[in-house]
């Protein structure tokens, strides 16, 4: 539905949605920039379209959340600001200044120019915004990944801090910079935007860098706590192997008491079956155990052990000081 003139009619919701003004009737957003403000919008539409497809979304356009018409002509109304020929300057005020860029706008480009680097300004601001937003998102979430916000990126509501970020940098950097030719102004724009975009990865590295360190320093407290649990384990674990090293130690004792009375009533009634003669010194076919009698454990089958603890001792031989802790 387009008029003999080739657009559509007005109002229409053409308007908002594909051109980015606020209302269905577009001429309502020209109240403070004036038919300037259209002029600029058409440049910026026909001779920047490196410009233009950044706002569009279907082309995947990096600012194409903040609407192209009424942020052109906010732009505009930036400027004129700037270049103190705005409605709210004082024209005496106008008059006497001395701006060191003055020289440059005896090119008559030099306007539509500034408006197209402000733009190019503007969407950089945009995209260095997302990746704060990003960071800050990914810091809530680790350390209140239970009650963090959904992620929303950069919206329509970031535009006044947008605008305000771009304006100092037109202010500051690039018409402080004292541009007297219009190329001069272009090759300035040009080392700036080198200079945002660096500074912008070094940011995101650094922060990244930082929520990477983080992660590792819990990572590292949460292997202390778990080794401090294994430690507690282990200990528990070799405390109960003790007791029960130590209960069969006092059965082995226990036995061996019993077993050495037996051996005695036996030797007393003259039963002696070779066993009691290992206490007269000769050899006891039960006092030679499997190995060497200078190895450790031998001596539990001794007659001449009377001691319990030696019996302990020997279940343990050089093994048993791996149970002391």
């Amino acid at each position: 539905m387009v008029t003999s003139k080739g657009l559509p009619p007005i109002p229409h919701p053409f308007w908002v949605s594909r051109a980015g003004f606020q209302q269905n009737d577009p001429v309502t957003d020209f109240r403070s920039g004036g038919v300037l403000s259209l002029a600029m919008l058409l440049h910026i539409v026909e001779s920047a379209p490196h410009v233009h497809v950044r706002f569009v979304r279907n082309l995947g356009g990096d600012a194409s959340v903040l609407p192209l018409g009424i942020t052109s002509i906010n732009v505009t109304d930036m400027l004129a600001k700037l270049l103190m020929f705005s409605k709210s300057v004082d024209k005496i005020d106008a008059l006497l200044s001395s701006k060191p860029f003055w020289r440059m706008f005896s090119d008559p480009n030099a306007l539509l120019v500034l408006q197209e680097l402000a733009m190019d300004m503007l969407c950089d601001v945009v995209v260095e915004l997302g990746k704060e937003k990003k960071l800050e998102h990914l810091e809530e979430i680790k350390h209140n990944s239970k009650n963090a916000e959904e992620y929303r990126g950069v919206t329509v509501f970031d535009f006044p801090f947008i605008l305000e970020r771009t304006e100092k940098r037109v202010r500051d950097d690039l018409l402080g910079s004292a541009p007297k030719t219009v190329e001069e102004m272009k090759s300035i724009a040009g080392r700036l935007k080198v200079k945002y975009m660096k500074a912008s990865d070094r940011y995101e590295r650094v922060a990244m860098k930082k929520l990477q360190s983080n992660d590792t320093e819990d990572f590292m407290e949460m292997g202390e706590l778990i080794t401090e649990s294994v430690k507690e384990g282990a200990l528990g674990a070799m405390t109960a192997m003790n007791v029960a090293v130590n209960s069969v130690a006092g059965q082995a004792g226990g036995f061996w008491g019993k077993f050495k009375d037996k051996v005695g009533k036996s030797h007393l009634n003259g039963k002696g079956n070779g066993i009691g003669m290992a206490n007269s010194g000769k050899t006891s076919t039960l006092g030679k155990w499997p190995h060497d009698a200078n190895t450790h454990g031998a001596d539990i089958c001794n007659p001449q052990t009377n001691s319990v603890e030696n019996s302990d001792a020997a279940l343990g031989g050089k093994d048993a000081d791996l149970m002391q802790f």
